[in-house]
């Protein structure tokens, strides 16, 4: 049998248009895919924002000026000497929590003994809270703020 019978029974038939158009927004999208998956990949091997983190100076700047404000705050006689008190423990503990990525700011001064086991950067911070619980709760304690201020400060200042 010739090939030329077999075009004559079955001729080739043309495709609609719109299969035309149907392949052709395929290959539209392959490369819009392909395009944005080139650009993340790129984008991975870049730097990924400023060269310097400054976010725990910044941190450390905001606690000490929280410390200093409750000092300020007692001097000036808005705040008695056990508020001024709890609010340095309770700013201490705020940075640890938030310098560490942890808990020690809610968590009660054995949590965050406990804690300090498992985190070595947490022991001053417990040290402190835990020398400060008399000062800060007891209805007969006289704290020196000053003191208190000054021991905060440095729990914070030597936080590595």
């Amino acid at each position: 049998m010739p090939a030329d019978l077999l075009l004559e029974i079955n001729p080739p038939v043309g495709l609609d248009w719109r299969w035309w158009a149907f392949v052709a927004l395929l290959a539209l999208a392959a490369v819009a895919v392909m395009a944005v998956g080139v650009l993340r990949w790129r984008r991975l091997g870049g730097p990924s924002g400023p060269g310097i983190d400054t976010s725990l100076t910044q941190l450390r700047s905001d606690a000490l000026d929280r410390i200093t404000s409750a000092a300020a705050g007692y001097h000036s006689g808005k705040l008695g000497a056990q508020p001024a008190c709890q609010e340095m423990g309770r700013t201490t503990r705020w940075f640890a929590g938030t310098a560490s990525d942890g808990d020690a700011d809610y968590e009660t001064a054995s949590q965050l003994a406990a804690a300090a086991r498992r985190d070595p950067r947490l022991l001053d911070v417990s040290t402190f809270i835990d020398s400060i619980q008399d000062d800060c709760f007891s209805p007969t304690a006289r704290p020196d703020v000053d003191a208190v201020a000054a021991s905060a400060q440095e729990v914070i200042r030597a936080w590595h």
